[in-house]
C-alpha cells in the first residue's frame, strides 16, 4: 500500500471512527522531525489558502483578521503560533486532568487534523468563487467537524472516557486563552487593533 493509499484509508477511518483512527495514527510511530515539519507545512498551506480567500472577500475585514493576514508571511507565522499553542495546551491541560498523552503525540494529532481541514479549506475557497453562500455552509461544517474530531482525538490521546467532558474542557480553555491573548495583543499593539477603522 502506497503512502497516499494509507493516508486516504486513515482519512476515511477518521470520519467513521475518529478514536480508532487516532489509535492507528499513533501506532504509525512517525518520526519527530516529520511531525515538526508537518506542523510548519500545514501552517504555511493554511495561511496561503486563507490569504487568497481573504483577498476574494468584497467586504471590509475585521481589524484582527486584517492584522493577521496583512502579509502571507505574517499569516503563516500566526497560523504556526496558533497550532503550536494548541499542541502545548492539549498536552499540558490534558496531563493536568490525569491524561497520559505525550507531547509528540499531541503534535501528531494536530498535524493530522489540520491536514484534513486543508481539504475543506480548499473546497471553501473554490465555493467562494462559485457561490459564497455555499462557502459559508462549508465553513460552518468545517467548524463542527474540527470540534468533533479534536474532541475525539484528545479523548483517545489522553485516555479520557467522556468526549462531552473533553469538549467542555476545550471550550473553557479556548475562552481563557482568548482572553489572555487579547490582553497580550492590547498590551503590545494597543486597543486600536480591535477597533474598526471608520
Amino acid at each position: 500500500m502506497t503512502l497516499s493509499d494509507r493516508l486516504l484509508s486513515l482519512a476515511q477511518l477518521t470520519l467513521q471512527d475518529p478514536r480508532e483512527a487516532t489509535r492507528a495514527l499513533l501506532a504509525e510511530d512517525v518520526p519527530m522531525v516529520a511531525r515538526t515539519a508537518g506542523l510548519l507545512l500545514v501552517a504555511v498551506l493554511s495561511a496561503m489558502l486563507l490569504t487568497v480567500q481573504v483577498g476574494l472577500q468584497p467586504e471590509a475585514l475585521d481589524p484582527v483578521t486584517a492584522f493577521m493576514t496583512a502579509s502571507p508571511i505574517r499569516a503563516a507565522v500566526m497560523q504556526w503560533l496558533v497550532f503550536a499553542v494548541t499542541v502545548l495546551l492539549i498536552h499540558r491541560v490534558g496531563h493536568a486532568f490525569g491524561g497520559r498523552g505525550s507531547f509528540p503525540d499531541a503534535l501528531l494529532i494536530v498535524v493530522w487534523l489540520q491536514t484534513l481541514l486543508l481539504g475543506l479549506q480548499l473546497l471553501q475557497l473554490l465555493a467562494t468563487l462559485l457561490s459564497p453562500p455555499i462557502a459559508v455552509v462549508i465553513g460552518l461544517a468545517s467548524l463542527v467537524l474540527s470540534l468533533w474530531l479534536m474532541t475525539s482525538f484528545i479523548a483517545e490521546l489522553h485516555g479520557f472516557a467522556s468526549r462531552w467532558a473533553v469538549f467542555a474542557g476545550m471550550i473553557a480553555v479556548a475562552i481563557v486563552t482568548g482572553l489572555v491573548v487579547g490582553a497580550v495583543v492590547v498590551a503590545i499593539v494597543g486597543p486600536e487593533v480591535f477597533v474598526q477603522n471608520v
